[in-house]
This record gives C-alpha cells, sequence and structure tokens, in this order.
C-alpha cells in the first residue's frame, strides 16, 4: 500500500513537471572571451558592471584590451601597479581597478594601471610610446606629450568618478624653479607655481573647479572654475548636489557661493556641509566665545537660523527637507539637538552620526544622560546598554520607508531587546545576533539570528517577531575577500515575498539551498554569490561541488536551478565586480573556462520564475523519493526471490541429503540382511551334508 501511494503520487508529480519546469525555456547565456586564461598577465576588473581590461603582450611591447576590444600598441603603462610579465601555464593577476584621490597637499593615491569610473562606463589610462606620454580616454587618444615632462610624483593620471574627466600634471623647470599645469581631458590649464592641484567635480560631472598658485607669486591662490579662471578668491570648492552652486572659502574665512560672499571676513568658520539633494547647503560660523570655547551658529542656505546657538555640525535628512544640528551649550557643558529648528532635552553627550529612514521621516541618533545610554527616534527616548545594531528599511517605500529597528545587548546582566519601529519584538529566552538584522528591500519583512540566553550557539530564526527553528541554520560562504561584507545567514528578495538560506534538517540530512524553508539545490560544499533579481522573479548563486564520476571539485553558476556555465576556481570570484547581478535581472561575470578568460552574461528565462523552481524541485524530490521507494522494493522483491530459491535450493538439498542417507540405510540392512541369510544358508547346508542331503540354493 504504501509503495503504491508513492508511485502514484510520482505520477502526478512527473504529469506537473512536464507542464512547468521541463517545458521551460533555459537561460540565454551569452560568452566572450576577454583574454588568455593560461599565459599569466594583468586583468583589472571595473567596480560595475563586469568590465575588464587585459593587459596583453605583443611581442616586446603591450596593449590594453577592454572586453575583448584591443587599444593602440603601447611600450609601457605608466603610474600603475607593476604588471605581471605573461608567462606560459601561469594564472593570470586579478585587481580590482582603483584611484585614490588626494588626501592631503602634495599627496596622491597610486591608482590602476587602467582607471575604470565607479559605473564601470568609461576608462582611461597612460603610456609611454617612445619618448612621448599618451594618454587614452575609452579608446581614444586624448592627449600627448614629452614622457619627461610628466610631473606623476605629484598629479599622475586620474579619472573622475563618473568618468567625464581624465586629469593629469606636467611640469618644466625655468631659471631653477618648477612650473607645473594641470591638463583635464587633455585642455591644459595655466602655469602655476605649485604642483598641487585639488580639484573637484560637480556631482552630475558638469563642472570642475580647483584652485592654484600664481605663478609669479606662489602665496597667491587662484580659483580654476569650468576651464576659466575666477574673478574672486576661493578654496576647497563644493558643489552642490545639483552641480549649481559652488561654495568657497577665501582667507579670513569667508564663504563664497558662486562668488558671492556669505559672511564677513574674520568670523571663524566651524564647517560646511552640503545637502544630499537640490541646492541645499549649509555653514557653521563661530560668532561669539564663552569660556574660551568657540559658540557655533547655523546659516542654512545663506540665511542665519534664530537659536541655533553652539552649532557643532549638522546632518540633512535623504530627502534634504529637514536637518538634525547637533549643539553644545558651553556654559552648562552639556549636549543637544535641534530638529527641524526645534530644540531638544539636553544631555551629557550626543552622538555625531544621524541615522535617517528613507523616507527622512525619523531621525536616529544615541545619548548618553546620567551615565546611562538610549537610542533617541526624533524626540522618543529608548534605555539601552550597548546597541550592537541600527538597520533602517533600505528602499523608501509607502508606509514602509520610515521603518527601523535596533538591539541592544548587555550578556551581563541577561538584558536584551530587539525594537523594531518602537516595540520590543525580542521573544523569550533569546538574544540576536545584532549583525544579522536585516530588513527586506520594501521593508516589508525583517529577521535575525537567535541564540540562547547563556550561550552562543545558533537556535534559529526570527522572522517577523517570530522563532523559527525548523530547520537548523546555516550560511552562505562568505564572500569576504574584497566584497563588502553582507549578512551571510539569509537573504530577502526585495519584495519580501522569498526568503533564501543555507539550512539542513535537524537530522543533518537535506543540506542545501533553502526559499521560503523549500529545499530548492542540495549541497553542503559551498554556495554564495547568491542573488535574487532586482524584479523577485528569478534567483542565482555559485556552488562548489564534485565533478560526477571524478574526485575533483568545480564551480557551478546556476540561474533559476539551471547550470549555466561550469568552471574551476579561479581568482575572478575573489574580486569585487568580478560577479554582479544588473538592474536589468542579467547576470554577470568573469571566470576562466577551457583556458580563456570569459566573460558570461545569462538572462533567466521569461517562463520561469522563483515559483516554478521550487515546484519543480518540489518535483523532482518526489521524484526522487518515488524511484528510492521504487529501488528499495525492486531490492527487496529481488531480496525474497533470492531467498526463497535459496530455501527451494535447500529444501531440495536437504530432501536429497535425506534419501540418499535412507538408501544408504537401506542398502546397509539389505546387505546385513542377505549376508545374515547367506550364512543362514551356510549353516543350512552344513547340516544337511551331515545329514546326506543335497545343499540348498537358497533357504525355503
Amino acid at each position: 500500500m504504501r509503495i503504491r501511494a508513492v508511485s502514484s503520487l510520482l505520477l502526478s508529480s512527473l504529469l506537473a513537471l512536464s507542464s512547468t519546469a521541463a517545458n521551460a525555456a533555459a537561460p540565454k547565456v551569452e560568452e566572450l572571451v576577454v583574454g588568455p586564461g593560461n599565459e599569466g598577465g594583468s586583468y583589472i576588473i571595473a567596480p560595475k558592471g563586469v568590465r575588464v581590461a587585459h593587459i596583453a603582450s605583443k611581442g616586446t611591447r603591450i596593449a590594453v584590451v577592454v572586453d575583448g576590444v584591443e587599444g593602440p600598441v603601447v611600450d609601457e603603462l605608466i603610474n600603475g601597479f607593476p604588471m605581471q610579465v605573461p608567462t606560459p601555464n601561469a594564472a593570470p593577476g586579478v585587481y580590482k581597478s582603483k584611484h585614490t584621490w588626494k588626501t592631503a597637499p602634495g599627496m596622491a593615491g597610486q591608482g590602476s594601471a587602467v582607471l575604470f569610473s565607479i559605473d564601470g562606463k568609461h576608462y582611461a589610462y597612460m603610456a609611454r610610446q617612445g619618448s612621448d606620454y599618451v594618454v587614452i580616454h575609452d579608446n581614444k587618444e586624448i592627449g600627448r606629450g614629452p614622457r619627461l615632462s610628466l610631473g606623476n610624483n605629484y598629479n599622475p593620471v586620474a579619472m573622475s568618478p563618473l568618468g567625464k574627466f581624465v586629469t593629469w600634471g606636467d611640469m618644466k623647470t625655468e631659471s631653477g624653479s618648477g612650473k607645473w599645469r594641470l591638463f583635464v581631458n587633455g585642455k591644459p590649464g595655466p602655469e602655476t607655481g605649485h604642483h598641487d592641484f585639488p580639484i573637484v567635480f560637480s556631482p552630475d560631472e558638469s563642472r570642475y573647479a580647483y584652485t592654484f598658485a600664481s605663478a609669479e607669486d606662489n602665496k597667491k591662490r587662484l580659483l580654476m572654475v569650468d576651464g576659466k579662471v575666477a574673478s574672486y578668491p576661493g578654496y576647497s570648492p563644493q558643489f552642490t548636489a545639483d552641480s549649481k552652486l559652488l561654495i568657497t572659502l577665501a582667507p579670513g574665512n569667508t564663504v563664497f557661493v558662486e562668488g558671492k560672499p556669505l559672511n564677513a571676513p574674520g568670523i571663524q568658520l566651524e564647517k560646511v556641509v552640503m545637502g544630499p539633494v537640490g541646492s541645499r547647503y549649509a555653514v557653521i560660523v563661530r560668532k561669539k566665545v564663552i569660556n574660551h570655547e568657540g559658540v557655533g551658529t547655523l546659516y542654512l542656505d545663506g540665511k542665519e537660523v534664530p537659536g541655533t546657538e553652539g552649532a557643532v555640525d549638522i546632518s540633512f535628512s535623504p530627502d534634504g527637507k529637514r536637518y538634525a544640528v547637533r549643539c553644545k551649550n558651553v556654559e552648562a557643558r552639556s549636549m543637544f539637538m535641534i530638529l527641524d529648528g526645534k530644540k531638544g532635552n539636553e544631555y551629557q553627550t550626543v552622538s555625531d552620526k544621524v541615522y535617517w529612514t528613507p523616507d527622512s521621516s525619523k531621525a536616529i541618533y544615541s545619548i548618553t544622560s546620567g551615565g546611562r545610554n538610549f537610542m533617541v527616534v526624533n524626540t522618543e527616548e529608548f534605555p539601552v546598554q550597548n546597541v550592537a545594531a541600527l538597520t533602517t528599511s533600505p528602499v523608501p517605500m509607502p508606509q514602509r520607508g520610515g521603518r527601523y529597528a535596533f538591539t541592544s545587548i548587555d550578556g551581563t546582566n541577561r538584558n536584551f531587546s530587539v525594537i523594531v519601529d518602537g516595540k520590543q519584538v525580542l521573544p523569550p529566552n533569546i538574544w540576536p545576533d545584532g549583525g544579522s538584522l536585516t530588513f527586506s528591500a520594501d521593508g516589508s519583512r525583517y529577521a535575525y539570528v537567535a541564540r540562547p540566553i547563556g550561550r552562543n550557539e545558533i537556535i534559529g530564526l526570527v522572522i517577523d517577531g517570530k522563532l523559527s527553528n525548523e530547520l537548523a541554520v546555516g550560511e552562505f560562504n562568505q564572500r569576504a575577500w574584497t566584497e563588502k561584507q553582507f549578512n551571510t545567514y539569509f537573504s530577502f528578495s526585495n519584495d519580501g515575498k522569498y526568503m533564501a538560506r543555507m539550512a539542513r534538517k535537524p537530522d543533518q540530512s537535506g543540506a542545501g539551498l533553502y526559499i521560503n524553508d523549500k529545499l530548492v539545490f542540495e549541497n553542503n560544499t559551498g554556495t554564495t554569490h547568491f542573488n535574487f533579481t532586482p524584479d523577485s522573479k528569478h534567483a542565482s548563486w555559485l556552488a562548489r561541488q564534485r565533478k560526477p564520476d571524478a574526485n575533483q571539485m568545480e564551480y557551478v553558476a546556476y540561474v533559476d536551478g539551471e547550470p549555466v556555465a561550469k568552471f574551476n576556481g579561479d581568482s575572478f570570484q575573489n574580486i569585487d565586480g568580478g560577479w554582479e547581478m544588473g538592474d536589468d535581472g542579467v547576470l554577470s561575470f568573469l571566470a576562466i573556462q577551457d583556458g580563456s578568460v570569459k566573460r558570461f552574461r545569462v538572462t533567466p528565462a521569461a517562463d520561469m520564475n522563483i515559483d516554478k523552481m521550487i515546484a519543480a524541485a518540489e518535483e523532482k524530490q518526489v521524484a526522487a523519493i518515488a524511484a528510492a521507494a521504487a529501488a528499495k522494493k525492486k531490492a527487496d522483491d529481488e531480496a525474497a526471490e533470492k531467498a526463497a530459491k535459496g530455501k527451494a535450493d535447500a529444501d531440495a538439498l536437504a530432501a536429497k541429503r535425506k534419501a540418499d542417507a535412507e538408501a544408504a540405510a537401506k542398502a546397509r540392512a539389505d546387505a546385513a540382511a542377505a549376508k545374515t541369510k547367506a550364512r543362514q544358508l551356510q549353516l543350512e547346508n552344513a547340516k544337511r551334508k551331515r545329514q546326506g542331503l543335497p545343499p540348498l540354493k537358497e533357504l525355503p
């Protein structure tokens, strides 16, 4: 009865399977060879877009190949890290493109041999061709000059964050003194008497500005704005978020906004802060001194804000409409916060970090009062001990963009709390692993790892306030490497509908990837790089697993449960930017396959989704259970048949042995009887002989 039930379930499951995953189209896989995988050399990966530059050997010279497109042949690259020499049968060196902007006057960060913009859309590099240097921007030459004129110690080639500008410097010596210039997209600036060019770009990179010293008097500072020398003095230029206003400083601590003075000279400047959107900006100036300590006042968008005496710093909300000013009462030696112009309570200390919910509805910060710690949400105060984590809903969604959560841990007194939207939601007898506290992107759900009070082991996940421990909690393999750390215990889809995690059953079976507590991929050798697509319809991951019929491991990329590429482990997966889920739901990654470095772009099948993947996985498991049951029945039947045959053979052997024994016994008895009869006949004939009678042939 049990076997028939499983077989019936298998039949219905197979029929369902034929109408779901079995008929679904496979993901679309596109491959691009970007260079050799076994000749050593260097590969440089963009921060975004999975773009890659290969420094290719051209005999005694080299060329930069970006996404398979080769640039001009050059003698060497300038200002990058040392290039690895191509070596047959050697693994390539893989690096992340980086360019560190100047952090102090006269100091420049070392970049990569090839620079990519932060979005990966643009690239640039400097190289030597003969006695000249040449600058390449998006495979076009934008600058050339004598190699000896470069001032690389101070102004190496650099790229603006969005990649619209490429800068570098040169210098020449006249009468024992040096003169420097800064090139911006190939256009040289004026000759200066100083080598430091702290250039800044507007957020949309439609503008730029930098200060420089006059060639005639290096103590005289001039301001370059959008390629022209400004008519007003200024240093430390900053642009507002909308790129419309340029704010600079001048001698005497005067603040200039597009060349117009904001304050009178001589007033001590404390801080200038740009708003996150629009033309908002804030300036804090010291207008008086109390007890030998300066007292700041806030100017917001050029106007003094009354009641802000004691201003120390300011934080804008994400939408730029609200602000929080941290202030100090110099006379009382206390701190307080002014929120949107309203003064709050005074405390011993107020943290200099303000967290805002994405919808800008809540300002969150920590304070100390009376020797105790508190978290303040707008004006509501929550007592805490040690805040282990604070998180907000990631994106501003209607009704959900104002969500927040934080944990407090006091292990000495076994006092723990998890506050979500102002309410204590920690179940009894557990303490939270604060580092795992995570909202889904839409803010609809949250979860964190639970540990029993007094112990450190994991006993489950708290999901939306309820402890779930039907499955043992596992982890996605750490990307660690160079990528941003992320919650390894679970991942929500953007819409909060799905939760993916590594887990296993309490009996240690069924280890693998679960989505909504359904096993979709069995694996106990390592799964990482898990992604939901932005539309929450598809999922992808990278698995380390054993090759079929071989005692070797390989990496396999999966999309919606289907393997899309197999390759050996290589260093491309160790670099931030080598694996990316795009905003369009296309998975891109780099890997070595068949001796070549390839870029894969995988588009999920339109007629496949996570629900179908889960159903297909369940059907596969049902089929596996049924197949196992059928195999067991077959084995049991064969064993029973073998046992019956063995019994029959044993019975036949026993019968034969019995018959043989009986025949032998009869033969012995017959022989004994015959012998006795012969002896009797002999005795009878001996008697008859004495009697004179003839002998008998047999006894009567």
